[in-house]
């Protein structure tokens, strides 16, 4: 009797069989239990917290390493006549160095930060607490004045002013005061969050200096990883494509980040100079908000606008004016100095990344949204351009501008009247008949 072996075909049509009827069922799952799917997801995130943490503050300071050892230490030890690229225990070494280096200085910087920009903001804070009835009454006072030759209009702003006052009322009494047990268990909750995040963040620096230690290390057993799952062509393609990814994120992070600070600065040197009120408060909001790509200056622009406009109308003017030059110095100038090309694209794909991952994951999207979106379109770019390659096409976007259609491997421009296929002729413009229907009338008026 004749033994049954599986064939290879069929071993391989079993396998693709069972992969595909799995994903279906996981499909149909998330699709019926999605929001239980993404409760365990969010409680293994919480339990890693602090690993996490660890792991962005260390990537975060990894350029701030790398500066350490290749422009301060290397040097030094090469004066001495160590290669310490070459000799390990002296690499470790200076790798412990670096890390010890790198941590004080964030360290210090958390320091100046507390010791010197946090004192300010509650001061600030407390004095606005303290005079809200006064800047309601200059704003007022404001609005007296301009409306006073204009009545129509006063009753107007007076309405608006009465509805928004009674449906705050309104909230306040029917939402707010019969849901004060559930305000009170929101904020001790929030109390204790914000207890949990210090928490993790100070784990989250203990973490970070095994992060910056064992960097090296990490990388190296990605690499074997790669070439151990995948053949060598698509190892150094996976290889090439985190390299790219982690250039784009460290690149558009730390530059920004380096943005901010200077945008900050600078609005306090000049707040301090045309004397605006909590000099270092509206400072604080402008760099925190540059963070956030394109929407972010906007931002900061009408908070600190509305802030000061309480205080002195007039100086929130000159408030605004000085944020729009300041912006468009860091727009034009200081930005792309700083950044270049680092994510390679357009305003429009900026925007449309800000948006849709900011819907996701709200402030955190706008913030890494446009580097994700960045690689994303990085890898596509990549698969069309080889698919191009492929097929013997030109790979430059400028040389499809004028294509109407290809016919046989030739391209058709759309400028060639003898190109009429798909569509490729755009209709009359609706102007231009308009226009030649009343020149034909005027001129039968003017033969009759």
């Amino acid at each position: 009797m004749r033994k049954f072996r599986l064939s290879k075909d069929q071993i391989t049509w079993g396998i693709t069989i069972f992969l595909t009827a799995a994903a279906v069922m996981i499909f149909v799952y998330l699709l019926y239990n999605g929001s239980k799917f993404t409760g365990t997801v969010g409680k293994m995130f919480h339990s890693v917290a602090a690993i996490l943490v660890g792991i962005v503050i260390g990537y975060v300071l990894s350029p701030v390493l790398n500066f350490i050892e290749r422009s301060i230490l290397a040097p030094i030890y090469k004066k001495c006549g160590i290669d310490v690229w070459s000799n390990r225990r002296k690499l470790r070494q200076m790798r412990a160095i670096s890390v010890a280096i790198t941590i004080i200085f964030f360290i210090l910087m958390l320091y100046a930060l507390i010791m010197i920009v946090v004192p300010q903001l509650f001061t600030s804070i407390q004095t606005i607490i303290k005079n809200i009835g006064i800047y309601q009454a200059n704003v007022e006072h404001f609005f007296n004045d301009t409306l006073r030759n204009n009545p129509q209009l006063s009753e107007s702003v007076q309405n608006i002013i009465n509805d928004v006052t009674d449906k705050v009322e309104e909230f306040i009494s029917s939402d707010v005061m019969p849901k004060m047990s559930d305000v009170m268990e929101t904020v001790s909750k929030w109390a204790v969050s914000i207890v949990k995040g210090f928490f993790n963040f100070f784990v989250g620096i203990i973490v970070s200096v095994y992060v910056l230690y064992s960097k090296d290390k990490f990388c190296a057993q990605g690499k074997k990883l790669a070439y151990a799952v995948f053949k060598e062509k698509w190892a150094n393609e996976v290889i090439g494509l985190c390299r790219y990814t982690h250039y784009t994120f460290i690149g558009f992070i730390s530059g920004k980040i380096l943005d901010s600070l200077i945008i900050g600065i600078l609005c306090f040197i000049g707040t301090t100079i045309i004397g605006t009120p909590f000099p270092v408060l509206v400072s604080f909001i402008v760099g925190v908000t540059n963070v956030i790509p394109f929407f972010g200056p906007y931002i900061g622009a009408i908070i600190c606008s509305i802030l000061v406009f309480m205080i002195d109308p007039l100086q929130a003017l000159f408030l605004l004016i000085f944020i729009i030059a300041l912006q468009q110095f860091d727009g034009n100038i200081l930005g792309p100095w700083i950044l270049g090309d680092s994510t390679g694209l357009s305003s429009f794909w900026v925007i449309f990344a800000i948006m849709f991952f900011g819907g996701i994951w709200g402030v955190m999207g706008w913030i890494i949204g446009v580097p994700i979106f960045a690689v994303f379109y990085h890898i596509v770019g990549r698969i069309v351009r080889h698919f191009l390659r492929v097929k013997n096409l030109p790979t430059d976007t400028h040389d499809y501008y004028d294509i109407a259609y290809m016919e046989g491997g030739a391209i058709r421009s759309l400028r060639d009247p003898d190109s009429t296929a798909y569509h490729s002729k755009r209709p009359g413009n609706s102007w231009k008949r308009i226009l030649r229907l009343h020149r034909i009338g005027k001129k039968k008026s003017e033969g009759k």
